[in-house]
């Protein structure tokens, strides 16, 4: 077993801050209050959309190792939101109908009705690196993440969960960016996940996923986006059953997801150990 200290420290409202120290990482989740009204404008000046109805900008998972600082936040996902006249080219022809009926009826002062990173605050965030050994980047990299050791059933020393924002969508679904963490003796996983659901419409899942086994000198990460349409997955919730609450569960929508990713990548960097 290794050797770990349990962090405990603050209260929800200044800040909570819960983790852990194992073989020579700290690895730390913090969550605090919504964002008020102040930084709800903040965030509509610096970043030029409407932010989502619930923006948790202080909250944080940050994992340490030597020079390495890695971290996750709210603010850098919704920089990468996409904002641009061409964005509407990133949707599959099979969704334009669907997709311009939900635009124009909640974005009706939007001449261009198809601009769904608009509203659906859809990110390719992977995470920010703050610090790294001799200011080295994330590179191209062949080795996986070791799905086989994450399922063997080794204790959690530590897990957590963590929201960065959430959206309703204007009652037409549902847009969530959240964290994911667990450590176990030999290694750590980290989940960043963005959700959404438009309803009638589309399902998309940008996953990130980084991963470290201790002793090793990298750090993996893998980024996945998949998405299909909406009908697609509702035909999958089981036979005779009306129950639709299926659709609101990410693991599960991910799971009934097509196999292979739209998009894909996986890097690693170097960490001192």
């Amino acid at each position: 077993m290794s050797n770990f200290t349990l962090i405990n420290q603050g209260t929800l409202r200044q800040g909570l801050v819960k983790g852990i120290e194992c073989n020579g990482w700290t690895i730390t989740s913090k969550r605090a209050p919504i964002c008020n009204s102040a930084e709800m404008e903040s965030i509509q000046k610096n970043f030029g959309i409407p932010p989502p109805e619930m923006v948790f900008g202080n909250n944080h998972v940050t994992i340490k190792h030597g020079e390495t600082e890695f971290t996750w936040g709210a603010y850098d996902a919704l920089k990468l939101v996409d904002t641009s006249s061409t964005s509407s080219e990133k949707i599959k022809v099979a969704y334009s109908e669907e997709w311009t009926k939900k635009s124009a009826a909640n974005h009706t002062d939007i001449k261009d009705v198809i601009k769904p990173y608009d509203w659906t605050y859809s990110t390719p965030y992977k995470g920010t690196l703050i610090s790294s050994l001799d200011n080295r980047s994330f590179e191209k990299a062949d080795t996986p993440v070791d799905f086989q050791r994450l399922m063997k059933p080794d204790p959690i020393l530590f897990y957590d969960e963590n929201i960065l924002y959430e959206d309703e969508l204007a009652d037409n679904g549902t847009a969530m960016l959240s964290i994911r963490l667990r450590v176990m003796p030999t290694c750590f996983l980290i989940l960043q996940r963005f959700f959404m659901r438009v309803d009638d419409v589309l399902f998309r899942i940008n996953d990130t996923r980084v991963y470290h086994e201790f002793g090793s000198k990298y750090l993996v990460r893998e980024y996945t986006s998949k998405e299909d349409h909406y009908n697609n997955i509702r035909r999958k919730l089981p036979i005779g059953n009306m129950d639709i609450s299926l659709l609101n569960d990410p693991n599960w929508v991910s799971r009934m997801l097509p196999d292979e990713p739209a998009v894909f990548s996986r890097e690693s960097l170097m960490v001192d150990h």
